[in-house]
């Protein structure tokens, strides 16, 4: 994920947890790491097919995303 001008920290946080079914705990570890750093690792999934719809669902939401091998 790749921090944007336009999402707040609650929204994204929010969509951590829905979208990425992260806990509370790691939505926000990560939220903080996008807006401070600039980008995260969000997850690690089993799959390409996966990764990709976890990734196209975020990019719906209006969060920029990229996905690829960590």
């Amino acid at each position: 994920m790749h921090n944007d001008d336009h999402n707040v920290f609650a929204v994204v946080h929010h969509l951590m947890r829905k979208v990425c079914g992260a806990s509370d705990a790691v939505a926000r570890e990560k939220t903080t790491e996008v807006h401070r750093g600039g980008r995260a690792v969000v997850g690690e999934y089993g799959s390409r097919d996966e990764a990709e719809t976890i990734a196209l669902d975020l990019i719906r939401f209006g969060l920029r995303t990229s996905f690829g091998k960590v």
